[in-house]
């Protein structure tokens, strides 16, 4: 046994070798072989009071040399009956085993007490390793007794510091941290003291300065392929040029980020990518590969822990052909192959090559991409005979709900319809941002957010008189025949249905009146002489910024539009103005326009026509070309 006040040396696997001491280091470390006449008041409170790890209430004899029972520093501290020492820790026979004996506790085996120490799994697997007191070995010793205890499976230890008298490493491997948190207090040093080892998840810090960005970028630069334009990036964080003094590991975001940014100022050009083993667990920040790197054709992500298909959703912008993703614990979720093949070819459907098989041609619907789809048309009409009949309604309709009592629809309904009621902000607003919707949303019949039956029941009006009585109650309304976008989708002898949008603005209610975006949907079918409602859904919100710029900006006699496409000019094709009109609508129109502007009839329905009917912008174009003068003289004559 060493005495104190001696030089103590250290162990490496050269034998020992002095070094320093300025006392036996086995106190400091817990590992202090000393016998019961230790635990006195002068000598237990000023030496032992900072050993650190007393985490366990056991008792371990480990026999020294001579034979006698060293102190067992993991045994929990208390005091005797006569309050001087350390009860737990006294030879056997002293006056601390009689008192355990007298409380009636037993000690426990060191194997069983920690047999339950659960090991914390990291979703990185990264792990940090710290050996207290593992400062007072080597290096080399602590690394190579570790390796031979937990033989035969290995590991790389990166990142090895000593800070004061503990060392650390970090690993990357899950099964060989187990192994090592198994072997806490399992291992008996050359100096026959037990070896402390802490495991626990955490990822090695990486400073991403100057330095460190040209030595990535050197071992990208040796991985890269010109001919082929493919870089090889799997195990990055084991490359020789980094392990030595840099963890550098892929799933880290700063250091994927870095190496991202290289390759788009670089390699925009790059055809392959391979990422394999690499750990990664979250692909996020390849999200910029779609944009920056669209010549991306290969793709290798295989053996990493990728849990979920959806993660790839940030790259389904990626045209690729040939990806490899075995080895991920999302494979396991897929027994069927077939189910596989078509989860993997939603996010990327031109995969011709998965996991290194080949899969059969895909189907798609290529479309040019120079090839501009038809412009948009506000209304349509599946059976042009129905516009009549349509335009007839909606008058009719209309003109009863814009008026100050609504009881007269009733004639419009079906003794048994039904109808409903939706509302909603549109997206950024809310009721503290906008004009509130209360009205409707008190009766809305939101299946998202109306869970129960029994309200959902309540919210759906049946028969006319209840579906009036609804229609009454709320506000009163001035609706913007201009605004209208009519779809007729289904005409048939027995059934039509109507869609209509367009824009309304409620009276009376305040000076500042609330404009509103509406769609509606009727359900008609033939009933006596004329038409009746049987199904209607009424959904209603606030107008946008570019609806209240066009509202209700021209006053013309009140004549519905119908909503029939006709063949029209393409500049006027995407007004909902350019419906077919009848003889006596377009003349109206036409005389309605001459007397805002100033022109003839003739002129007036010739600006018309050309702008497809559509009044505003008729307007629009007659105003601008009368700046410039370049009206016919002609056209003013009356």
């Amino acid at each position: 046994m060493l005495k104190r006040g001696k030089v103590n040396r250290i162990w490496d696997s050269e034998g020992w070798e002095g070094k320093y001491s300025e006392h036996d280091d086995r106190v400091r470390d817990a590992l202090r072989g000393i016998t019961s006449h230790h635990y006195s008041k002068n000598y237990s409170h000023t030496r032992m009071r900072d050993v650190s790890i007393l985490d366990a209430d056991v008792v371990m004899g480990v026999q020294s040399s001579s034979g006698s029972t060293r102190f067992n520093p993991y045994v929990r501290r208390g005091r005797n009956k006569e309050g001087a020492g350390f009860g737990g820790g006294m030879t056997a026979g002293g006056r601390g085993s009689a008192s355990r004996r007298r409380s009636g506790r037993r000690s426990i085996p060191l194997s069983t007490h920690f047999s339950s120490k659960k090991f914390s799994e990291s979703s990185t697997s990264w792990y940090k390793v710290t050996i207290p007191y593992g400062g007072r070995y080597t290096k080399e010793y602590i690394l190579k007794t570790l390796l031979a205890h937990i033989a035969p499976t290995a590991f790389i230890p990166l990142k090895y510091e000593v800070r004061g008298i503990d060392s650390s490493f970090f690993v990357d491997d899950s099964e060989a941290a187990e192994r090592l948190d198994n072997a806490d207090r399992k291992i008996t040093t050359i100096k026959g003291f037990r070896l402390v080892i802490k495991v626990k998840p955490e990822l090695p810090h990486v400073e991403l300065n100057s330095t460190l960005k040209e030595k990535i970028k050197a071992a990208m630069v040796k991985r890269y392929n010109a001919d082929l334009k493919a870089l090889d990036l799997s195990r990055f964080h084991t490359d020789p040029d980094l392990v030595d003094n840099y963890a550098v590991a892929l799933l880290r975001p700063n250091v994927m980020l870095a190496v991202l940014d290289i390759i788009v100022e670089n390699v925009p050009e790059l055809t392959a990518l391979d990422l394999s083993d690499n750990k990664l667990y979250a692909l996020d920040s390849l999200n910029v590969l779609a944009a920056k790197v669209p010549n991306l054709k290969v793709l290798h992500i295989g053996r990493n822990r990728i849990r979920d298909m959806n993660q790839f959703s940030c790259l389904e912008s990626l045209r690729v052909e040939d990806i490899v993703l075995r080895g991920n614990p999302l494979c396991d979720k897929y027994q069927d192959k077939n189910l596989y093949v078509s989860e993997v070819r939603k996010r990327f459907p031109r995969v011709m090559k998965l996991d290194g098989a080949d899969l059969p041609p895909p189907i798609l619907f290529d479309v040019n991409e120079d090839l501009q789809l038809p412009k948009s048309k506000g209304s349509y009409l599946c059976a042009e005979e129905g516009m009549t009949i349509v335009r007839q309604f909606l008058e009719q309709y209309y003109h009863l709900y814009d008026s100050d009592n609504r009881e007269p629809l009733v004639n419009a309904y079906h003794n048994d319809a039904m109808f409903s009621v939706t509302s909603a902000y549109p997206p950024g607003q809310s009721s503290t941002t906008s004009s509130k919707l209360v009205n409707y949303i008190t009766d809305s019949r939101n299946l998202i957010r109306v869970k129960d039956s029994t309200r959902r029941q309540r919210f759906l009006y049946q028969g006319k008189m209840a579906i009036v009585a609804c229609l009454s109650k709320l506000p009163k309304t001035q609706h913007d025949p201009l605004s209208f976008a009519v779809d007729l989708t289904l005409f048939t002898p027995q059934l039509i249905s109507i869609s209509v949008t367009g824009l309304f603005m409620e009276r009376g209610l305040s000076k500042n009146q609330a404009l509103r975006s509406f769609s509606r949907v009727f359900m008609i079918v033939p009933f006596g002489d004329g038409f009746c409602i049987v199904n209607e859904q009424l959904f209603v919100t606030n107008a946008t910024d570019e609806q209240r710029k066009v509202a209700f900006q021209t006053q013309v006699p009140v004549v519905m539009p119908p909503p029939t496409p006709v063949v029209v000019p393409v500049a006027a094709a995407t007004s909902p103005q350019s419906v077919l009109m009848d003889d006596n609508a377009k003349q109206q129109l036409a005389e309605s326009f001459a007397a805002q502007s100033g022109m003839n009839v003739c002129w007036a329905r010739k600006c018309l026509d050309e702008t497809g009917w559509d009044f505003q912008r008729a307007m629009f174009v007659f105003t601008e070309l009368n700046k410039q003068g370049t009206i016919p003289a002609e056209a003013f004559i009356k």
